[in-house]
């Protein structure tokens, strides 16, 4: 095969039960200009099964004989794609079958070098967010517009812009050049360990001048009962996977958290964390891009509900990071500790214009059981993809 337009590289680290409705979604894009790179890091030989029965020449495999750490097998996985365009696939989300069809007109009709999107959302079945359990967000939206790097950064950084909105490997085709940009500078495109796929959001934006965004999603997202991202986020239910990740890392919260924070996996706080070794290792002179210690001290304390089987330990560390610089936290604004909804919900989403922006599908009366299924369905949601971009110059 020529040297291909798109690379979908799929690191996977022994999730053969999600990573077969992964692959199989890579493998239904249209055309003849892609590559699949599967970075397989130490798992068993039911990985490798599935990538035989696929029989694909477009199919390649690096895999490691030990267990590295997750941004080093995405780094090595990296090395390997040779398209013009490179994203990264977690082995439990999903392309649609549109995706790298709705990928070419873009691409051909503007020449960005970053095209980025916010995913739809899948809900695997053995999710330890179990009131989603088997629960498809489909998100509504056409048309594309371009983004100004700096103001994009400048937005990450003041919060005025949450992280979902970064172009992140994750859910962007990235230029190589930006790529190779970044690892000609540093020496890697992972250089920080902790939430690879926002410090790529970050690093895009250093290599780029402008995004094209997207509205129509281009991929889903997927949360399985080993998500690493959903450990994170579900503090109070993803005691185990964490501890699986980082006893696989070999690290501990203490050692990639950022010196002027606290040890915690609370959200804010590793987002907080990537923002800070970012500015360091990047962008140490910018004056411009900060951190403010106390807006995060203060999410913490407004999320505290988000959570509320972890509301004690959120609290704790955000008092202790407050303490730590000088922050007074009045008593008033430390809600009192509530309860959250967790009934099962399917239905339509307005937004307060009326305009349907968000379906959410009960995924077990729709007949769906994986992302693959789940791509399928949304994208027979969505508008024709031609439809979606009509007019876009």
């Amino acid at each position: 095969m020529s040297t291909p337009r798109f690379s979908i590289l799929i690191p996977t680290r022994d999730r053969p039960v999600t990573f077969r409705h992964t692959l199989a979604t890579a493998l239904s894009q249209s055309g003849d200009d892609f590559e699949i790179v599967v970075a397989d890091n130490a798992s068993g030989p039911a990985v490798a099964t599935i990538i035989e029965e696929a029989a694909s020449p477009r199919i390649r495999t690096i895999r490691s004989n030990e267990i590295l750490p997750m941004t080093r097998n995405w780094e090595l996985g990296l090395a390997q794609c040779r398209g013009e365009y490179v994203t990264i696939l977690g082995d439990d989300d999903g392309l649609l079958p549109s995706t790298l069809q709705c990928a070419r007109l873009l691409l051909d009709a503007t020449q960005a070098r970053l095209l980025s999107w916010t995913p739809h959302t899948y809900w695997w079945p053995d999710t330890i967010v179990y009131w989603n359990s088997n629960r498809l967000i489909a998100r509504f939206g056409d048309g594309a517009h371009w983004y100004g790097s700096r103001s994009m950064l400048q937005g990450f950084y003041d919060d005025t812009q949450g992280y979902g909105m970064l172009p992140m490997i994750y859910s962007s085709f990235v230029h190589r050049d930006c790529i190779a940009g970044v690892v000609k500078r540093h020496g890697g495109y992972f250089n920080i360990p902790q939430v690879p796929d926002v410090v790529s959001g970050v690093v895009n934006l250093l290599q780029s001048d402008r995004v094209l965004f997207s509205r129509r999603a281009l991929s889903v997202r997927g949360n399985s009962g080993k998500s690493n991202g959903t450990a994170q986020w579900a503090r109070s239910l993803g005691s185990k996977q964490r501890d699986t990740f980082f006893q696989e890392e070999n690290a501990h919260l203490k050692e990639i958290i950022h010196p002027s924070l606290v040890p915690s996996p609370n959200l804010e706080i590793l987002i907080a964390s990537v923002k800070l070794q970012c500015k360091d290792l990047y962008f140490p002179d910018d004056r411009e891009l900060n951190v403010n210690i106390a807006s995060v001290v203060s999410r913490m304390l407004a999320n505290l509900n988000s959570d509320p089987d972890a509301y004690e330990a959120n609290l704790d560390e955000a008092l202790q990071l407050a303490r730590k610089h000088g922050i007074v936290v009045e008593p008033a604004s430390i809600p009192n500790k509530g309860s959250v909804s967790r009934r099962k919900f399917s239905g339509p989403m307005p937004e307060t214009d009326g305009k349907l922006s968000t379906l959410v599908v009960d995924c077990d009366q729709a007949g769906v059981q994986d992302v693959a299924a789940a791509a399928r369905l949304v994208d027979a949601l969505m508008p024709r993809y031609t439809d979606s971009y009509a007019g876009i110059v």
